[in-house]
């Protein structure tokens, strides 16, 4: 066979030349096998190299390789670009491009909707570009909001983006954290949330999803995050598919959440329970049933997005088989 055969193995092979009598005769080679030819076995042990007769080879036995863990849903692509394939999923009212930068305004509704992704090229040099983008927003009556994007932990001053847009006087934001999952790992492992939350709050509890807005969850969305109506209503029914679940206790709302669908991702956002019913299982429940409709929709796959020091919403994201893609902060003008 050919060398560097990337195989491990444990050769048990005799001692040449033999021990006195007795001592063991047979010893074990444990490591990668570089050589497995008629003639002989290499193998690259932790004490160095060892080369075997074959003619003195006992036995082997192959080692399976150690199980690999599982790897985080979309690791292939940067934050910034996992950034740009799901921004559909919560669209903005008025978009631009200067170059391959996406530049989005939505009236000052969410931070998401009203900043730019820097990924790729803009086109010009970075600082005749930052121009541009606050020249953009001036023109809407916005601040400028670029997203700047890491590995969790990552400082962004130490990114070319994060560092000039500082040296301008940008605000950061705290950090976030960008999650993903398998939307059937996410379902199996909440499979049993609405029975959970029966149990929990009372047989009056329901959870229903639907693809319309409707004025009761706008209500209840409403009272808890702040926004005219029409750019609350232009970004939550702007992507190609959504979903909004409903949680009802005794016919009240106290429950509201939302499903974006991007191409193959779906991310789960608008999350709201009302304080009374926290800790009931009731956001569990609504997230087992947007998570379930996301196959329906063509994605398998999801993402959300928290703060990095909501610790009970992350454990509860961790719990059900989130995992943390990047962290990422908005850097806006100040004053």
């Amino acid at each position: 066979m050919s060398r560097g055969t990337g195989m491990r193995a444990t050769v048990r092979y005799r001692l040449d030349p033999p021990p006195p009598p007795g001592e063991p005769t047979l010893t074990d080679a444990v490591g990668e096998v570089l050589v497995n030819s008629e003639d002989e076995i290499v193998v690259e042990t932790r004490r160095g190299v060892v080369r075997i007769p074959r003619d003195l080879v006992v036995a082997t036995r192959i080692i399976p390789p150690k199980p690999q863990r599982r790897g985080v849903v979309g690791g292939s692509l940067a934050p910034l670009e996992l950034h740009r394939a799901v921004a559909d999923g919560w669209p903005a009212m008025t978009t631009d491009s200067l170059g391959d930068w996406l530049l989005r305004a939505s009236r000052g509704f969410t931070g998401r909707a009203n900043s730019v992704l820097p990924v790729g090229d803009p086109g010009l040099p970075l600082i005749p570009a930052l121009d541009a983008v606050e020249a953009w927003y001036a023109a809407r009556h916005l601040p400028a909001n670029l997203t700047i994007a890491g590995p969790v932990g990552f400082d962004p001053a130490a990114d070319p983006v994060g560092a000039a847009v500082l040296a301008r006087g940008y605000v950061v934001s705290d950090p976030s954290l960008f999650l993903t999952a398998d939307a059937a790992e996410v379902s199996r492992e909440l499979s049993d949330a609405a029975t959970q939350t029966v149990a929990a709050v009372g047989d009056s509890v329901s959870v229903e999803l639907g693809d319309e807005l409707t004025e009761v969850w706008l209500a209840a969305y409403g009272g808890y995050r702040s926004g005219d109506r029409e750019e609350i209503h232009a970004v939550m029914t702007g992507s190609p598919a959504q979903r909004f679940a409903t949680a009802r206790a005794d016919g009240t709302v106290v429950g509201v959440g939302r499903l974006g669908v991007s191409g193959d991702w779906a991310g789960i956002a608008a999350m709201w329970v009302d304080p009374a019913y926290r800790r009931r299982g009731l956001a569990r429940a609504m997230m087992r049933e947007l998570a379930s409709a996301a196959p329906d929709l063509g994605a398998s796959r999801l993402h959300l997005q928290v703060w990095a020091h909501n610790a009970p919403a992350l454990a509860l994201y961790e719990r059900i088989g989130f995992r943390r893609h990047h962290a990422y902060v908005n850097a806006v003008t100040s004053g």
